[in-house]
Parts: structure tokens; C-alpha cells; sequence
């Protein structure tokens, strides 16, 4: 009987092994690569599809100028960024095991450049226009 609760208790409480973590939340990280920095970890979002898509967008809107698509763009932007503070701030089991395994840190750098490229977006597409139109 003793072992049965003991199996029970084990499945009840039971959290993702440290050693499985890293490979689900960086696969392109290895061990062997040490502990990852925030260049490392700008690097490894950027070519990660949803970095990908990010810069994408932000092309898309440099490019296009358009004011429909640069408001969308800057709306996943800032989504995106919502949806890596938060994955930080509410960190739970598997956020602190990659970061205890180090293949996760603190996303500051790709934070600050996320908020940049929606700033860019804004400043090229909607603001310098209205420069241009005031007569000199």
C-alpha cells in the first residue's frame, strides 16, 4: 500500500526533468555552447520563426509605407513583446529550469530591440510624412 502512494505521490507532484527543458525551449541550443548571454539569446530568437516573422513585418512596413500594415506590424510587435515579458516575469517550473540549465536569460536585449523596430515602424511610416508635407 505504501508503494502505491508513493507511485501516486510521485505522479501528483511530479515537474518536467531538468534535462528534458532545453531542448523543447532552445533546440538549437546544445550544452556544450555554456551558459547562453543576452547576444546569444537576441541571436537565437531572431532566427527562430518567430523572430523571422518579426523582421519580416517590420520590413514589410519599412518597405510598404503603408499606415494599415505598419499599425498591424507594430501590434504583433508589441504582442510579441508582451508574450516574452510575460513568458519571463510569470516564470514557472520550465522557465526556471532552462534558466538554471542556461539555455534561457533575461530577454532585455531582444526587448529593447523589438520596442526599436515598432518604434521605427512608427517614426519612418507615420511621423517623418508629416515632416515632409510642412513647406520650408
Amino acid at each position: 500500500m505504501n508503494q502505491t502512494m508513493a507511485v501516486l505521490a510521485c505522479l501528483i507532484t511530479s515537474t518536467p526533468a531538468a534535462g528534458e527543458v532545453c531542448d523543447k525551449v532552445r533546440p538549437a541550443w546544445t550544452p556544450q555552447d555554456g551558459p547562453i548571454s543576452q547576444f546569444d539569446d537576441l541571436a537565437l530568437f531572431l532566427f527562430e520563426p518567430i523572430g523571422l516573422i518579426a523582421i519580416g513585418l517590420t520590413v514589410g512596413a519599412l518597405l510598404l509605407r503603408s499606415a494599415w500594415f505598419s499599425a498591424v506590424a507594430i501590434v504583433i510587435l508589441i504582442l510579441i513583446v508582451a508574450l516574452t515579458v510575460s513568458t519571463w516575469s510569470e516564470a514557472d517550473d520550465v522557465t526556471r529550469f532552462a534558466i538554471s540549465e542556461g539555455c534561457m536569460t533575461s530577454p532585455y536585449l531582444t526587448t529593447i530591440l523589438l520596442i526599436a523596430m515598432a518604434a521605427s515602424i512608427l517614426t519612418l511610416t507615420w511621423i517623418k510624412p508629416f515632416d515632409r508635407a510642412k513647406p520650408p
